[in-house]
């Protein structure tokens, strides 16, 4: 029976983490292997698990990712390896877009030079910012609008992806998904950890100047990997979706509610935004489509920061 080959980028971050936890159950029937990219600044998680292999390397490097790709025939890829760090894409342009638009690039010419007679799906995850300062809620058509660093590199990075959907018949699918989190997430510089962590330690949660009203949506980590699956399982070649839906919030009333869940009565401390560090003021996705292939959210925000507060993560 042919092996099914699944290549995860990005393997250390959060949602590619995450990914490869549900899917290393599927590799105990011995027809599903499970290759994790690590980058290179990344120390690499040796699985002790038969099916799972851990490489580190740069994806930016195309004799490395045509050889990888070549060497395991790898048949699906989830691509999560990104620059998300909106403020380091502010600190940094360079880098992000180095890492969020040529790294798409090196992976895809990879694909089409060395696994096109191998590769069946690829699902690019990008995010709602590449719709910028659209007015929202976002759906798959809506026009993208960037203005800032790391949405504007994101926006590159999904044209990428159709350009080599649409010129070279890449089996590709590109998911943008709202803020993601959950108990596992290791950038504490976003605000749900950071919050949760700082009340922990009897410090106030912190939020910026200036943004207290501003508006987002928070989808939970289990309901994204559940998404991805579903698309990579039964969606057409080429549909985009989007991911999110659920209810949105400000950020005062999101620390709010995160104070109020872990009974901290301390206050909360304005703090002076860096100059360079630009964010959209609000943001939202409708995910009917998704929704119409079956998905649905099964964990309202309450639910997902109850989680995230028992886990010893934080």
């Amino acid at each position: 029976m042919k092996t099914n080959t699944i290549l995860i980028t990005g393997a250390a971050g959060f949602i590619g983490s995450m990914l490869a936890q549900r899917l290393a159950t599927d590799t105990k029937d011995g027809r599903t292997r499970l290759i994790l990219l690590y980058h290179q600044s990344n120390p690499l998680r040796e699985p002790h698990q038969p099916g799972l292999i851990a490489v580190r390397g740069s994806l930016n490097d195309y004799a490395f990712m045509s050889d990888l790709i070549s060497r395991y025939e790898i048949t699906t890829i989830y691509h999560f390896a990104s620059n998300s760090i909106v403020r380091k894409c502010a600190n940094d342009p360079m880098n992000a877009y180095l890492t969020n638009v040529m790294g798409t690039v090196t992976l895809l010419e990879a694909v089409r030079n060395a696994g096109i007679n191998t590769v069946e799906r690829i699902v690019i995850f990008t995010s709602d910012k590449v719709y910028g300062h659209a007015v929202p809620p976002y759906n798959e058509a809506t026009a993208f609008v960037p203005k800032y660093t790391y949405e504007s590199t994101k926006a590159c990075q999904d044209i990428v992806a159709q350009n080599y959907l649409h010129n070279y018949a890449l089996p590709i699918n590109i998911v943008r998904s709202s803020n993601v989190y959950g108990p596992g997430d290791p950038n504490f510089t976003r605000i749900i950890p950071n919050c949760i962590r700082s009340i922990r330690r009897g410090e106030k949660p912190l939020i910026f100047t200036g943004v207290k009203d501003y508006v987002r949506e928070f989808v939970f980590i289990d309901d994204v990997i559940d998404g991805l699956l579903l698309i990579a399982r039964v969606a057409g070649r080429g549909e985009v979706y989007c991911i999110g839906g659920t209810k949105t919030v400000s950020i005062n009333n999101l620390v709010e509610l995160i104070c109020r869940l872990m009974g901290y009565e301390g206050g909360i401390a304005i703090v002076d935004k860096p100059s360079n560090f630009q964010e959209i003021r609000e943001q939202s996705i409708d995910s009917t489509k998704l929704q119409a292939l079956g998905w649905s959210p099964a964990y309202s925000l309450e639910q997902g920061l109850q989680a995230c507060i028992a886990s010893p993560d934080y």
